[in-house]
This record gives structure tokens, sequence and C-alpha cells, in this order.
């Protein structure tokens, strides 16, 4: 048996340096992303409903098609993104013949949730939001064994805030908050995956059946880019910190939260160890 807690040289189809989060207007189309070697989707769907009876099948009914393409293991490419992650946005400027007004802050609006991957019905629906407006900067948890692989035994959000620094240019950076309460009942194998200082997660990957077999992550900056009077968020250049799990079930389409939202909450299923993954979402949106 062999745990997989790997860093991934993980195919990057596309940069999301276009897709823009400003105030509550987010453009969405994240769809080229690859977490996992597999195609990308979108995000949409709801949160959980209540538990039930044991799938057993592998049928991600969340949403999406399970089945997907390519392995697990991830494809080629360069991993560290591309472009500029420094930030920007000038400052001072007239906006009609009076000064801009100053950005103060970045709050998180407009709640989502994506599909849930893995067996949604196969054990009792778990929704932690991260506490005053955080967002998820990675997770940890335990692995459990399961037949000649593994499977994720127990998850939980390493949540962090956002800041708002600068005069103009400005730059968001991450500080590590609080955690959501530690969610599955099986295993002992610890594993860790977390986006790099100053990076938020944007989505994730990985394999599942009845269980979730292997998670993987990816990462990005929050750059705050535009004119005096016309600033917004983007996401900067994509990193992909790993995976952890074994090798079981299918893969699984890359899983993104709704347009260029950033998760603020997990989602899980839990039947002893985690049935079911998914993200809650929200959008970065600059206060004044």
């Amino acid at each position: 048996m062999r745990i997989s807690v790997t860093l991934h040289d993980l195919g990057l189809c596309a940069l999301i340096a276009s897709l823009v989060l400003s105030g509550c207007n987010a453009i969405s189309g994240i769809d080229d992303l690859t977490f996992q070697g597999v195609g990308g989707s979108g995000g949409g769907g709801a949160a959980p409903g209540a538990g039930g009876d044991a799938s057993g099948g592998g049928d991600a009914s969340g949403g999406g098609d399970e089945s997907g393409g390519g392995d697990a293991s991830g494809g080629g490419g360069d991993a560290s993104g591309g472009g500029d992650a420094s930030g920007g946005g000038g400052g001072g400027g007239e906006c009609d013949g009076s000064p801009c007004p100053v950005p103060r802050g970045v709050e998180l609006v407009d709640q989502t949730f994506t599909v849930l991957r893995g067996s949604p019905g196969a054990g009792t629906a778990v929704m932690d939001v991260c506490p005053d407006g955080q967002v998820t900067l990675g997770y940890r948890g335990a692995v459990a064994p399961l037949a000649e692989s593994f499977v994720l035994g127990r998850i939980q959000a390493q949540c962090g805030h956002l800041e708002l620094t600068g005069a103009g240019p400005y730059a968001i950076t991450t500080t590590p908050g609080d955690a959501t309460p530690i969610r599955g009942d099986y295993g002992d194998e610890p594993w860790e995956i977390m986006c790099p200082e100053n990076e938020v997660v944007v989505g994730f990957g990985g394999r599942a059946g009845s269980f979730v077999d292997f998670l993987s992550i990816g990462c990005a900056p929050l750059l705050v880019k535009g004119e005096p009077g016309d600033l917004r968020v983007e996401f900067g250049p994509l990193s992909f910190p790993g995976g952890a799990g074994g090798e079981g079930g299918e893969p699984f389409p890359d899983t993104l939260c709704d347009g260029a939202q950033v998760p603020n909450a997990v989602q899980t299923v839990i039947a002893t160890v985690v049935s079911a993954f998914g993200m809650g979402c929200a959008t970065a949106s600059l206060t004044y």
C-alpha cells in the first residue's frame, strides 16, 4: 500500500489572470484548469443535503461527469504559472473632477457552492464556513487504509485573513487564521496541502468512488489591477502544491467556484471517512 502526499507537476491549460473579481461583478468561465490531468469544469450546485444510504458505486451524483479523463498523476507543463504576482493598481487620480475613492479593504460577498465530488448520498452532510470573512488557504487531515489503497479519513480547512496593503499600487496579502472543525473519524496518517504564502485556494481535483480517494488543489494570489476609479481584483499565476490520498476511484473534473470566486467554506459528507467533498465560495470585493 502507498500513501500519496506528493507535489505534482500538473498541466496548466490556461492561466486565469484574465478572470476578474470586481465589486459585485464576477466574470465567469474558469474552464481550462488542470489539477489532475483532467478537463476543467465550472462550478454551480448547492449546499449538500441530508445524508442517505451508501450508494457504493462511485457515482458523483453531486453534479458533473465523474468519469473524467486523464491520469490522476497529472500531466506535464510548468506548475509555476506565469505573469507577475506582485499586484498593482494605481493610487490617486481624479474621477469626474473629484479625487478617486480609495479602497480600504477586502470583503467577501455573494455566497455560492460547488458540486460535491464523491458519493454525496453516502453519509451525513456538513458545512463549515471560515469565520470573520476569511478564505481557504489549504487543507489538512489524515488518510485511512481501504483495501489495497487509501482514502481521505479526516479533513479540515485552514482559513486565513485577506489584508489590503499599500497606498497605490495595492497588494492583497494573506495571514493564517482559524481552522474549521476536523470532519471524519478514521485514519492516522497525517497529510497537509497548503497554498504558498499570500495565495488562496482556487479549485480542487482528484479521484473518488464510494469515498474521496485523492484530493489536490490549485492556488493563486489575488492582485489589485486597474486605474484609479476602476480598480479590480484578479487572480495571479497558478501554483499546484500537490495532493494527498490513495490510488483508487476515478478522476473527476476540476471543480471551481462560480465565476471568479474564492473558497471560504468546506462541504463534506461523512460516513466515518470522507464520502464527498466540495467548496463554498464567495466574491472578493474591494471596500471603500
